[in-house]
């Protein structure tokens, strides 16, 4: 098992962060979810320990525990004061190495799991940003939701979530990552103390495979009792380690990151379409996306469309003023200087990178390499990486107040009742 330390001693707090590989991408095609329920249930009981005896031991040590699992690894992690890290690496360690995956306890986190999906479901926003994965991602395992759905909840049983466990939790893809009050010799005395007996499964875990991404798609989901309509345009983008990540980032940046950012310009300050709009970047490890969002009334889902379309093709036909690159310049480096303000944000963020591939010198090269992001580089990889062209678009509202208008600037648009969307599947349907 890898060993990260970050010391800061100006606070007597430390993280322990357990980040591994495998995550949502290992997932069965029919078992979506199952790396995040395995994930949740860590903290809910050991061979030795109860999910309440885990909370009130944290508690008694006034610190926090939790678990959960990405598209590429899961995590567990505590933060306590120093002086209380090795009684709560005993419970990490015991959480990562003997979960217990009780039958009550995997029925009771798979009914709490049904009910947020289906809630999501029910949400034009959310269910958008669904379908627009599916959409982009296609079939590999990159486009299944995450948290699952109520057909592949229902489906997965205690061999799959130990199946699943086995994938992602094995020393020999496991890093350890301390941030704060401890030292590297500290961390590494107490590292082989709680995980020295952890022993390697034999699980192999599906590398990352690269995605063929489908053609772009325009899709409407009916919702006819949807008092807005969740508007998502998204497309391929790149993986983490790709050169042009910062120059892309930048750019998502300029598009849709906060208040001042184009599409909310455009869309709520000048237009008054929405409470706000904006976009995101999400890189990872073999693949990446690009996703413009916003809700609007229903009548105007097709206006907003065309908006988005047009900030997106309008990145790589200009070049950024250079008060504009700085100003947002300064606000990805703003929200990355609030992330590594805590030792929890630290520890996430170098987790993302272990993950990724990325190498945890980063942390140390961010701001710099932002601040070398020049209008150039900006425009060139808006043009590669922002063309709608490559967009698939989805709508979810009352589809008959903008799909007639939808479909005369878009002839291919699917039409696709709530009631017959499928998650599931590539196709939705």
């Amino acid at each position: 098992m890898r060993l990260i330390t970050v010391e800061r001693h100006d606070l007597p707090i430390v993280t322990a962060y357990l980040v591994t590989g495998g995550g949502a991408a290992t997932d069965p095609a029919n078992r979506a979810g199952v790396s995040s329920l395995a994930a949740e249930l860590l903290t809910k009981g050991t061979r030795t320990r109860t999910a309440t005896q885990i909370a009130r031991q944290i508690e008694g040590l006034g610190g926090s525990i939790g678990s959960d699992a990405g598209s590429d690894g899961a995590a567990v992690d505590v933060t306590v004061k120093a002086d209380q890290l090795s009684p709560a690496l005993s419970i990490l360690a015991d959480v990562a190495m003997h979960p217990a995956f009780a039958l009550d306890e995997i029925e009771r986190a798979r009914t709490q799991q049904i009910d947020a999906v289906s809630l999501a479901l029910k949400d034009p926003a959310q269910l958008a940003a669904l379908v627009a994965d599916r959409a982009v991602l296609g079939a590999s395992a990159y486009g299944a939701p995450i948290g699952g759905t109520p057909i592949s909840l229902k489906a997965i049983t205690r061999a799959d979530i130990t199946a699943a466990y086995a994938r992602s939790f094995s020393p020999d893809q496991a890093t350890l990552i301390m941030v704060g009050d401890v030292t590297a010799a500290q961390a590494k005395t107490l590292a082989d103390a709680q995980f020295g007996p952890w022993k390697k499964t034999g699980a192999a875990t599906t590398p990352a495979m690269a995605i063929d991404y489908p053609a772009p798609r325009v899709i409407v989901v009916d919702m006819p009792d949807a008092g807005q309509a969740g508007v998502v345009v998204a497309r391929p983008a790149i993986a983490r380690t790709d050169p042009r990540y910062y120059s892309l980032a930048v750019a998502n940046t300029v598009l849709g990151g906060g208040f001042s950012s184009r599409l909310n310009q455009e869309i709520r300050i000048k237009r008054g379409l929405a409470y706000g709009a904006g976009s995101t970047l999400d890189a990872g490890k073999t693949q990446g996306t690009v996703a413009a969002r916003t809700q609007t009334k229903n009548p105007t889902a097709t206006e907003v469309v065309s908006l988005i379309a047009a900030e997106l093709a309008g990145m790589g036909k200009a070049p950024v003023s250079p008060g504009e690159l700085e100003t947002r310049k300064a606000v990805l480096v703003g929200n990355f200087g609030r992330g590594i303000e805590t030792t929890s944000g630290v520890a996430g963020i170098l987790g993302s990178y272990v993950q990724n591939g990325v190498s945890v010198d980063e942390l140390q090269q961010f701001t710099a390499k932002v601040g070398a992001v020049d209008s150039a580089s900006v425009q060139t990889a808006a043009a590669a990486l922002l063309d709608p062209k490559k967009a698939s678009i989805v709508v979810v509202g009352d589809a008959r107040q903008f799909a007639p208008s939808l479909r005369q600037a878009y002839p291919q648009t699917e039409l696709i009742p709530e009631a017959a969307l499928k998650l599931d599947t590539a196709a939705l349907k």
